[in-house]
């Protein structure tokens, strides 16, 4: 089907439209903010609403925004700000309803309005089942007004929402709106993890996820942002094999000091990287002696700029005691560290250029240059994307 206008009632695109999502029998809970009020109107002012609708919300102010998600914010409009409403919403709606087959609607939007804002105006939705999350991100032109983007957000929407229920509806986008679509799988331990509820979950095989992390002795991880996983980190982790006699994985924080946390689309598609079948452990520590905590007996594979941070005050209390007590801890959960040299400041640099504190040697040893050498960057790969990017317009 498709849009025969913007008429409200019988015979419109939008009452059709909700007749077909109410036929698809999915209980629907909602929860927007910032946009998609029509698309409220649409559905509850519709025979039969209370059969299917459990509730819509609109949590507008901040303070409003962390209640609901009981998570402190910012929020911002952005798509994992959606994803957290939809998902809250469908939790809602099986709590409320009994129905495992409900779906959650989320949006979160920036339209135009009467101060001055240096961002686009835009607007990211997001539906949820039990199996996938659909991500619908929406730019508008500024030159448009606000009634103009509020009713094509709400009209997307209702697109979303009923492709989600099994659906296939269309409606025309004007040139003024942007629209792109993306449908990811659910991952119960990814989700758990941003949540707060896992402390950890482990990537075995390809996007299989297990969320017990086990717990063994003999573990070696390198530790990243993996944004990409490039030949380097796989170079570290094959030459501290060597090294240490234990089989190496991969381990990447959600979280990172000063920083928020990662999205879901962004922690899926990192561990969507090829890693040649070693496993990945996904944590929320962003510092060693937390993963450590997390993993006692775990050892770890750095490059000469993550050793010098480890020794360094400021990444502490800023005192040298701060940094002795966490070394202290690390030493104490069987920590070790295995570190790789790395061009730095134009020089090739080792562990023999650390300052390392006395008395703390044994928790660490060298990876000779002659074994291994890490000088790729991530950020220098990412850079060189976006170049190439500008040279071809993709």
């Amino acid at each position: 089907m498709s849009a025969a206008g913007t008429a409200d009632g019988p015979g419109s695109w939008p009452w059709e439209t909700v007749e077909e999502i109410f036929a698809a029998g999915h209980s629907v809970a909602l929860s927007l903010t910032g946009g998609g009020s029509r698309a409220i109107s649409w559905l509850f002012n519709h025979p039969g609403a209370s059969r299917v609708l459990v509730e819509a919300q609109i949590p507008y102010s901040e303070q409003a925004i962390d209640a609901y998600l009981d998570q402190p914010g910012p929020h911002r409009a952005v798509a994992e700000t959606a994803r957290r409403l939809a998902l809250v919403a469908r939790r809602r709606a099986i709590r409320l309803s009994g129905d495992d087959g409900a779906v959650g609607v989320g949006a979160s939007a920036a339209l135009a309005t009467d101060r001055e804002r240096r961002g686009e105006d835009r607007a990211f939705i997001v539906t949820c089942n039990a199996e996938s999350y659909e991500f619908t991100t929406m730019r508008f032109d500024k030159s448009v007004d606000r009634l103009a983007q509020e009713e094509m957000l709400s009209t997307v929407l209702l697109v979303t929402l009923a492709s989600t229920c099994g659906l296939t509806v269309t409606a025309e986008t004007p040139s003024w709106a942007q629209t792109e679509r993306l449908v990811v799988a659910v991952d119960r331990g990814v989700e758990e993890l941003l949540d707060g509820a896992l402390p950890a979950a482990e990537f075995a095989d390809g996007a299989t996820i297990s969320r017990a992390v086990s717990d063994p002795d003999d573990r070696l991880l390198v530790s990243g942002s993996f944004n990409p996983l490039h030949p380097g980190h796989a170079g570290l982790a094959i030459a501290a094999e060597r090294r240490s006699g234990r089989i190496a994985g991969f381990e990447l924080s959600v979280h990172n000091v000063d920083k928020p946390a990662l999205p879901y689309r962004e922690i899926l598609r990192r561990a969507a990287q090829p890693r040649d079948g070693r496993t990945l452990v996904l944590t929320r520590e962003p510092t060693f002696l937390g993963k450590a905590n997390l993993l006692p007996g775990c050892w770890f594979a750095i490059g000469y700029d993550t050793a010098v941070r480890l020794v360094a005050p400021d990444y502490y209390d800023g005192t040298n005691m701060g940094m002795e007590v966490a070394l202290a801890g690390l030493r104490d959960l069987g920590s070790r560290f295995f570190v790789a040299s790395r061009q730095w400041e134009g020089s090739c640099r080792g562990l023999e250029d650390v300052a390392i504190p006395a008395g703390y040697d044994d928790l660490f040893e060298s990876i000779p240059e002659s074994e291994f050498r890490m000088d790729v960057s991530s950020t220098a790969l990412r850079e060189n994307i976006v170049e190439q990017s500008s040279v071809t317009g993709l």
